[in-house]
């Protein structure tokens, strides 16, 4: 008898083992059945704050998915803590939400940098994005098939030639580093000044259409 229970609790483990892993959800992005016109369900909340001598403007969340809310907002205060102003340089932030649909929610920021060391001001743009499968910030290298550097990058030097613009030395399109935002149907990458042009203010936008990116994505 003491065996037969024994089997029986055995069986009851395995089975509400794998009725967990079963239920496991595939939070992995992808673009399939991409709907640039669906809703999220969640709400961006514009908020200012103050780090140090720096002055954020950014947004928090809020909606019916409150894991995935939690997620974002921790991600989001993590990254304006980058902005925190330092001995040398203060930071003045805007930022604008440039896309929000069921797939992604997109932000920009527009940076205005004050080195009092240097006594310059420069003027950058970067981005964050947020799968809305788990609420965690997307990379770029998330919304790519495997292998997609080189025709992404070919891609990227037809774009500065057909705008006429000369390249650093040492150009690379596709880093680890690339600044970039989603729009609804867009994808924008940003490279600031020293990273893209010497020409005029150094900094450039190049936009594609995600639909002409259909065999790279996802």
């Amino acid at each position: 008898m003491k065996k037969l229970t024994l089997l029986f609790m055995a069986l009851l483990m395995f089975n509400l083992s794998f009725a967990k892993q079963k239920e496991k959800v595939d939070t992995t992005f992808t673009f399939a059945n991409f709907e640039p016109e669906s809703e999220s369900g969640i709400t961006p909340l514009k908020r200012t704050k103050v780090l140090g001598k720096s002055r954020v403007e950014y947004f928090a969340f809020s909606g019916k998915k409150p894991e995935i809310v939690r997620q974002m907002n921790k991600a989001m205060e993590k990254f304006i803590q980058e902005f925190k102003s330092t001995k040398t340089k203060t930071y003045t932030v805007t930022s604008k939400v440039t896309a929000n649909n069921s797939y992604f929610i997109s932000v920009a920021f527009n940076i205005i940098e004050k080195d009092s060391k240097a006594g310059m001001s420069f003027k950058e743009t970067d981005g964050i994005s947020f799968n809305l499968k788990n609420g965690k910030p997307l990379l770029l290298k998330d919304l790519f098939l495997p292998g997609y550097e080189k025709e992404l990058e070919n891609a990227i030097n037809g774009k500065f030639a057909e705008l006429g613009l000369p390249q650093t030395e040492r150009f690379k399109g596709v880093s680890k580093k690339t600044n970039f935002y989603l729009e609804n149907d867009a994808l924008v990458l940003v490279y600031n000044k020293n990273e893209g042009t010497p020409f005029a203010d150094g900094q450039v936008f190049i936009p594609f259409m995600l639909t002409n990116l259909i065999g790279l994505l996802k």
